[in-house]
């Protein structure tokens, strides 16, 4: 049934069929955990429960006219809200107030053809200040015969009075066996390599996006990159770090990675130097690199740089200058090396 459709997420979806079951569904809901582990899929059948003609035990039936014109956003009484670009420069995407005052206009109205409007807003956390507390109206006064779902990778970016007018459900990472099955039935031939999948499934974290759009040449050429700076980094070799910092904000689509990336290295160098085995690492095909390195220098030290980097990354979320954010902090690596 539709439900079963979403691999893992057990506690979720049992807590959705039973409100369904029980006809005990709230007015809004905030989904969280990270990113694309079926948060999004979860919103949608719920959308498709609730109008389905012919459900049964709360699974909608995927067959009726409401389930598939849900399934491809062409139903009147769904509504699909995402962040979008201002420019098509901008660095991020956003959802302003314009966007929610449409969708409060579209929620005023009764259901057009089902039984339910349900409006669902994905990165919720990237409405504006603005748009934020024009929702919060909407989740004060919910209109009647209306669901709102809220999806967020970031849950603690949203306003706080808004994540407490919903009930909250969790998410967690996909384990490696869904991950794995995911791959298997959605990458190319000359992807579907036992030993291709085992690296793609280790390196998603549990995210079903991760595991598919990582380009695995670039990923190794950043991370041998990083490894050659955390070797030789050092007051003596200042090259290094004007060099870096220079590369590095000039790629300004790339800081997320790059930090992210850093940021997984530092943390496993740390773990080797406390004692941790390999099956707690990230990058485990790299463990015969990692270790010698994490001798190098005390556990108090690969801390240090861990805190440099993600300082780094909160303040590269604004607007600060990306290159002395960068010298700085491989500066402080410099302090401890």
């Amino acid at each position: 049934m539709a439900f079963n459709r979403i691999l893992g997420q057990e506690k979720p979806k049992q807590i959705l069929k039973n409100a369904l079951q029980n006809s005990s569904v709230a007015h809004a809901y905030l989904f969280y955990g990270q990113e694309s582990i079926g948060k999004k899929k979860a919103a949608i059948e719920l959308a498709k429960a609730l109008n389905c003609g012919s459900s049964i035990d709360g699974d909608p039936c995927d067959q009726c006219s409401s389930c598939r014109k849900i399934e491809n956003n062409t139903h009147p009484d769904f509504f699909f809200l995402e962040p979008l670009k201002s420019t098509p420069t901008a660095r991020e995407a956003i959802i302003k107030i314009e966007a929610i005052r449409e969708l409060q206009r579209k929620l005023a109205y009764q259901p057009y053809e089902g039984k339910v409007k349900v409006a669902v807003i994905d990165d919720a956390d990237l409405m504006n200040l603005q748009a934020a507390n024009s929702f919060l109206k909407t989740l004060e006064e919910p209109p009647s015969s209306t669901l709102l779902i809220l999806i967020s990778s970031h849950p603690f970016k949203l306003l706080p009075t808004i994540i407490s007018r919903c009930q909250t459900i969790r998410f967690q990472p996909l384990n490696p066996e869904n991950i794995k099955r995911i791959l298997k039935e959605t990458v190319s031939e000359e992807m579907a390599e036992d030993s291709t999948l085992d690296f793609r499934t280790i390196r998603s974290r549990g995210s079903v996006k991760k595991a598919l759009t990582e380009d695995m040449e670039d990923i190794a050429n950043i991370r041998e990159e990083m490894v050659n700076l955390l070797q030789n980094i050092s007051f003596d070799r200042m090259d290094i770090v004007f060099s870096h910092a220079k590369s590095w904000a000039r790629q300004s689509d790339q800081w997320e990675m790059i930090l992210n990336e850093l940021m997984e290295l530092v943390r496993d160098i740390a773990f080797f130097r406390s004692g941790c085995s390999e099956s707690e690492i990230f990058n485990r095909d790299i463990a015969s690199t990692l270790k010698p390195l994490a001798a190098r220098r005390s556990v108090k030290s690969w801390l240090e740089m861990f805190n440099a980097v993600h300082t780094t990354k909160a303040a590269l979320s604004g607007n600060a200058n990306a290159q002395l954010f960068f010298e700085n902090m491989l500066i402080d690596f410099c302090k401890v090396a």
